[in-house]
């Protein structure tokens, strides 16, 4: 067992190492979503068999990542384990005042608060690829297949205005296009989704013949075909300037796409998975700098970023079956 934290599913508390600086609303509910409707049809097509598998798995798809064993602790939340890169972008403010809806403020003194030697007029833009794995309600005795995403996402957001709460906005996701269910549950967000072709197909990165890890979306849109997003990493020694809690922080800030609808995932960061020592050593922690290349709103055009840093890693997750009120 990982040694998870005593948690329930009716008061989910956030941990000091991964609390977002607008914290996590005491109770979450199982709301109506289509996401909740989906599942709940799924399940009553299914309800023959012992469990309801809402997709069939990929064909040949044989992951690394760890197995799911957290599911029956927190059987009202789908559950999984997330493995992948996430780097921090170091963009022009005013660049990030360009791409962010001018509604929404950017909250600038909490990531400096957090990060004290984050260069001056720049912002901590997000760039990821990860793979959700062994993704389980287990009060609903479902189950969905593995998928992947790719997105640019914005942490620090301060929808409400009041200079600390901290929001991430994801307007934009690339997800594996045969897992229609994860599409739309992203889709009840409010995120526009393409569906996409992920290089691994079955994992959060690949080796390269030079040692590096390689990760690759690529939209299956027609009218977006040239959409993309591209992570290359190396180990990055002991070169490490945003720690683990930063990421932990930046993570778990409350996803909008639409202010009015959040998405409280939870990774949770005070496993085995993450622990020092981790016996996981597929998915285990590894500080990493790479490239980025992508062509994915909300830029308009492509854009290429060097010589960036963040981790390679893998958490267990909890997510609501539906969207919760922004607060």
């Amino acid at each position: 067992m990982y040694g998870f934290p005593s948690l329930s599913a009716a008061s989910l508390k956030m941990t000091s190492r991964n609390t977002p600086l607008s914290g996590l609303p005491l109770l979450v509910k199982l709301s109506h979503s289509l996401m909740f409707y989906t599942l709940i049809a799924a399940v009553v097509r299914g309800a023959a068999s012992s469990q309801a598998l809402l997709l069939p798995p990929q064909a040949d798809c044989q992951s690394l990542d760890s197995p799911n064993q957290h599911s029956q602790l927190y059987p009202d939340f789908a559950t999984g384990n997330l493995n992948g890169t996430t780097l921090i972008v170091p963009i022009p403010l005013e660049v990030a005042r360009e791409v962010i809806p001018a509604e929404y403020e950017i909250a600038e003194a909490a990531y400096r608060e957090l990060l004290p030697s984050f260069p001056a007029g720049k912002y901590p833009m997000v760039a990821q690829i990860v793979h959700d794995h062994d993704i389980r309600v287990f009060s609903l005795n479902t189950s969905l297949s593995d998928f992947s995403r790719a997105s640019l996402e914005f942490p620090f957001i301060d929808i409400y205005g009041d200079g600390h709460s901290a929001f991430r906005w994801a307007g934009t996701f690339l997800i594996t296009a045969s897992n229609e269910l994860a599409i739309q549950g992203a889709q009840s967000y409010g995120i526009t989704v393409h569906p996409a072709t992920f290089d691994p197909p079955c994992d959060a990165y690949t080796p390269t013949l030079d040692g590096a890890m390689h990760a690759h979306a690529q939209s299956n849109d027609t009218a977006a075909s040239s959409t993309f997003l591209t992570i290359g990493t190396e180990p990055s020694g002991g070169s490490v300037p945003y720690p683990l809690d930063f990421i932990a922080n930046v993570t778990n800030q409350p996803v909008f796409a639409d202010p009015r609808l959040c998405d409280y995932y939870l990774r949770l960061y005070n496993t085995s998975l993450t622990a020092a020592g981790a016996t996981a050593t597929a998915t285990a922690p590894v500080p990493v700098v790479g490239t980025v290349r992508a062509n994915l709103a909300p830029f308009a055009a492509p854009q290429s970023w060097e010589g960036v840093y963040g981790w390679r890693l893998a958490t267990p997750f909890l997510e609501p079956l539906g969207p919760s009120v922004c607060r």
